[in-house]
């Protein structure tokens, strides 16, 4: 392990963590999710989902969906193979089979890339899915291949809009990535002044967001996370955020989100990805890429600033150490896994 990594810890233990090596969080996550009925290949996709979104920083987005994912109702309902159920030279729309969208989008990514490779363009819808985890997860295997990506992932209720007391749309991320000189630029943001993710965590620690970021089910605001659950979470920024968010929500519907229980406001996940080579010779858009990303680093700092970042780039180093320091887990999550794989440990 490299000295500098182990001097300095990016995450700091506390009496309510656990620190797992990357390999032994891999293992129990995906024994919990062979007890919930995953098999050995679908326990694997995911849970090395939810263990890169850890180590990019994301707590919520890690081992803690696990137990979101049991509680899930989808889960007691078939599962079938992700298909396509209609296709053109440069477009596909997916059925997803009730899976988790940690195995299906996968799939979608998959007919995105060979349909760039053949026709320079792909427009991929999918279905009939639930969940996303981290966009920039799956973008990033696009833009390593050397192609653009823009991402539209519409979701079931949990945002409210201005003036509403009662939620109507997703937390609705969308990103951008881009092929890069080392690493892809990535551009991975939700819609609402939270993610689900968050507040699902939050709510099972029963803990509290340290600002008002929405409402209760009586539409009055709140930080408490189990009260957000009921109620439901802002727009970011306002009219503009909101704005987004709907839009987000529009194009899952091209996405085919009804189709799932018949709702307007539900998972729908719409990729786009083409060659930039149809505009101009990848090397150049790279060199370009480079250079303003570099202005943008080198601009003149404000009093006090230390450095000017951009998108990805915080969490492509840290990924790196984390996956030699190991990642910090919830102690009650670690018991509650360990209770779905029936080797309950008790919490110190």
């Amino acid at each position: 392990m490299n000295k500098t990594m182990t001097e300095t810890l990016l995450d700091k233990e506390t009496a309510d963590t656990v620190r797992l090596s990357v390999e032994d969080a891999q293992t129990l996550g995906e024994t919990a999710l062979a007890k919930l009925g995953f098999t050995q290949e679908e326990a694997r996709m995911v849970v090395t989902h939810l263990i890169d979104a850890t180590v990019w920083g994301y707590e919520f987005a890690g081992l803690p969906r696990i137990l979101v994912i049991a509680d899930r109702p989808e889960l007691k309902k078939p599962r079938n193979p992700v298909s396509i159920v209609r296709e053109t030279p440069v477009s596909a729309l997916l059925d997803g089979g009730n899976h988790v969208g940690y195995v299906s989008i996968p799939r979608a990514v998959d007919v995105a890339i060979d349909k760039v490779r053949q026709s320079g363009v792909a427009i991929v819808g999918l279905r009939n899915s639930w969940f996303a985890g981290r966009n920039g997860y799956y973008l990033e295997r696009i833009a390593r291949a050397g192609y653009v990506a823009v991402y539209f992932g519409s979701s079931t209720p949990s945002v409210v809009p201005p003036g509403a007391s009662k939620k109507i749309l997703g937390t609705n991320p969308l990103a951008i990535a881009l092929p890069g000189r080392v690493n892809p630029f990535i551009f991975d943001m939700g819609t609402g002044t939270v993610m689900t993710g968050e507040i699902l965590l939050k709510a099972f620690l029963g803990e509290e967001f340290s600002e008002i970021v929405g409402i209760n089910g009586e539409g009055v605001p709140t930080r408490s996370a189990r009260e957000l659950k009921e109620g439901g979470v802002f727009p970011f920024g306002g009219h503009k955020g909101y704005g987004v968010s709907l839009a987000v929500q529009a194009l899952g519907l091209l996405a085919g989100s009804r189709f799932r229980n018949g709702q307007v406001s539900d998972f729908g996940s719409l990729l786009i990805a083409f060659d930039p080579e149809l505009l101009m010779p990848l090397e150049q858009f790279t060199t370009e890429l480079e250079e303003l990303l570099t202005k943008v680093k080198t601009l003149p700092k404000q009093p006090g600033v230390v450095e000017i970042r951009i998108p990805s780039e915080r969490g492509f180093k840290e990924r790196e150490i984390r996956r030699q320091q190991g990642v910090l887990v919830n102690k009650h999550v670690v018991q509650r896994l360990h209770d779905i794989c029936g080797t309950s440990v008790p919490l110190k």
